[in-house]
């Protein structure tokens, strides 16, 4: 079964501490073969460039075990669009948007540009969501709509304003998944009896959660039916549409 952790962020900053080791090790301990890599919020933010490059370089050094993302705040503009182009031709599989600490609302055309260049690159998106205000499960159902090219991950589920709107938004559209991270995986599971196996991603969020207890929690709760799709599965077949990982 392959396995994928969905979102992890790798680096130190104000609330992240996590290097390559400390993942690769707590990956280890928890039998997860893989793992998508994201930038710590100032470079979310503001050193898009600084923070795609780490990445892209810690990707480089262990090419079997972890997957690069990549994000540009449309602040920016055109040269956010030139950014995110050149980060996916670097070898990022996965925009990841972050609507609070990017400073817009989910769905604001500001960000248009950037799905447009996602679309065509074949690169699902996560979006950081339950931020009353600027990052709802709906708004995400709403870029969905709008962009049928796009595959869109709504990272956390909502939590914690939003858990309520979980199942009515995952079954919106069939391009828009449920990322498990700080839902609580026995909350996670139940969103997934009604919305469907096909739809769920598990994500730890390290360093924010431990990984290890995360996968373990996960396991316990989750219909191992559902293991391969949500623990990589689904993953996978977004990551891949753009070529073989």
């Amino acid at each position: 079964m392959v396995t994928i952790d969905g979102y992890c962020t790798l680096g130190e900053d104000r609330e992240y501490d996590l290097t390559e080791a400390d993942l690769l090790r707590a990956m280890d301990g928890a039998g997860v073969g893989r793992a998508v890599i994201a930038a710590v919020d100032r470079c979310l933010a503001v050193h898009n460039r600084e923070g795609n490059d780490f990445l892209l370089k810690a990707t480089a050094a262990h090419a079997d075990r972890l997957i690069p993302s990549c994000s540009a705040n449309p602040w920016y503009g055109d040269a956010a669009v030139a950014e995110l182009r050149r980060a996916i031709e670097g070898g990022a599989r996965l925009l990841v948007l972050h609507p609070f600490v990017q400073g817009y609302q989910a769905n604001d055309e500001l960000v248009w540009p950037l799905l447009e260049a996602a679309g065509e690159a074949r690169v699902p998106v996560y979006v950081h969501t339950g931020t009353p205000g600027n990052a709802t499960p709906w708004q995400v159902v709403d870029l969905a709509d709008r962009y049928p090219s796009v595959d869109f991950i709504i990272g956390h589920c909502g939590a914690t304003d939003f858990w309520n709107d979980m199942v009515e938004a995952g079954k919106a559209s069939d391009r828009v998944y449920l990322e498990s991270s700080l839902a609580r995986p026995f909350v996670f599971t139940r969103y997934l009896e009604e919305v469907g196996g096909h739809k769920g991603i598990m994500g730890s969020f390290a360093p924010i959660n431990a990984l290890t207890f995360e996968w373990e929690q996960m396991y316990s709760v989750l219909p191992e039916a559902m293991w391969p799709d949500v623990c990589g599965g689904n993953l996978l077949r977004l990551l891949e549409k753009r070529g073989t990982l």
